[in-house]
């Protein structure tokens, strides 16, 4: 079952989406979460929205053995984001983590998390907090998608 689960789309053929991938390190350039079997939840331009999952071919899903009682927390959280703003402001400190190979933390991460505004995988993490779920506990800083990435390959799901 799809629902609850988090989807990576990777490889771009896109210069925004290869850009993102070059910043994160990996080689994945978005990430949305399912709320249904064929609905999910993307933050993109244009703000946070749900789209037919045929929408994102090749995404690369996540195995959670989620119950049907988390999977309904995930679905009821991402309610709470649809029609967030974009976060084009995560751009310049991507670019400068890249540069520097220092992930943003302090008052940049902390003026970040605190916008209603949200990029993809900081709306990901962001539900799965508000359900319950901390993927990233060790993460102070931002959350791009190349940390879903080797989250995946830590669990042996690429």
């Amino acid at each position: 079952m799809l629902t609850g689960q988090i989807g990576l789309r990777r490889h771009s053929t896109g210069w925004v989406g290869k850009a993102i991938e070059w910043a994160t390190r990996s080689h994945t350039h978005h990430v949305v979460i399912a709320v249904s079997e064929t609905v999910c939840i993307s933050a993109e331009p244009g703000g946070a929205r749900y789209r037919p999952i045929t929408d994102y071919p090749s995404l690369v899903w996540s195995r959670f053995g989620l119950t049907t009682a988390q999977q309904d927390l995930i679905r009821d959280a991402a309610a709470d984001y649809e029609g967030r703003p974009y976060n084009y402001a995560i751009y310049g400190p991507l670019l400068w983590q890249r540069l520097t190979g220092r992930k943003v933390d302090g008052w940049v991460a902390q003026w970040l998390a605190r916008r209603p505004n949200e990029n993809c995988s900081q709306l990901s993490d962001d539900i799965y907090t508000l359900a319950g779920f901390h993927l990233f506990p060790d993460i102070p800083e931002l959350v791009t998608p190349g940390d879903f990435e080797r989250l995946f390959e830590h669990l042996g799901w690429l």
